[in-house]
C-alpha cells in the first residue's frame, strides 16, 4: 500500500540503496524519496534504478519532506546536520549511522527533539536484516509508525527502549 510519505536520504551509499530499494513505488512513489549525495555517479546509479530524484545539494529540499534519513558516514555526520539544522521543523529524523547519539543530534538540531536513531546490520542489504530503533520522547506515534515502516524496507525493525 502507497502513501505520500515524502522521504530525503541524506547519503545515498549501500545502506540508504537497500531503504530505497525497497521503498520505492512500494511505501511512497519512488518520485516522493530525494536522495542527496555529494557523489555524482552515485545520484545517476540512485535515479535511473529507482527513479527517485536527487541532488547535491540540501537546500530547499530537506524541508519538504516528512522524515529526513541521515546517512552519511559518522565521521561527516555533525558538519552535515549542522548543514540542514535550519532546514529541519518537525519532520521526523532518522539516523542511520553507527555511534551517533541521538542527543548530540538533537543538539546539532537546535534542541530538536522527533528523532527516531537506529542501528541496521548488514543484511538489511538484502531485505533480511534485523534493525535496533530508539525513539527520543519527542516522536510522536506517528512518526514512531513510520520510521518502522521505513525500516521494514531493510527487515524486521526492533524497537529498543532506553532506561530511564
Amino acid at each position: 500500500m502507497q502513501n505520500k510519505l515524502k522521504i530525503c536520504f541524506i547519503g545515498g551509499g549501500n545502506m540508504a540503496q537497500a531503504l530505497i530499494g525497497g521503498l520505492a513505488d512500494k511505501l511512497t512513489a519512488a518520485s516522493d524519496i530525494h536522495v542527496v549525495d555529494i557523489n555524482p555517479e552515485a545520484l545517476g546509479a540512485l535515479s535511473q534504478r529507482f527513479g527517485v530524484t536527487t541532488s547535491a545539494s540540501a537546500d530547499g529540499v530537506v524541508e519538504r519532506g516528512d522524515v529526513v534519513v541521515l546517512a552519511v558516514k559518522p565521521q561527516q555526520m555533525r558538519e552535515v546536520v549542522r548543514g540542514i539544522a535550519a532546514q529541519i521543523t518537525g519532520q521526523l529524523v532518522l539516523s542511520i549511522a553507527a555511534g551517533i547519539r541521538a542527543a548530540d543530534l538533537s543538539r546539532w538540531l537546535g534542541g530538536h527533539m522527533a528523532i527516531v536513531r537506529t542501528m541496521p546490520n548488514t543484511p538489511a542489504l538484502v531485505g533480511k536484516g534485523i534493525t535496533g530503533m530508539v525513539a527520543l520522547k519527542g516522536v510522536s506515534s506517528q512518526q514512531r509508525e513510520m520510521a518502522d515502516a521505513i525500516l521494514r524496507a531493510g527487515g524486521e525493525p526492533v524497537i529498543v527502549v532506553p532506561q530511564q
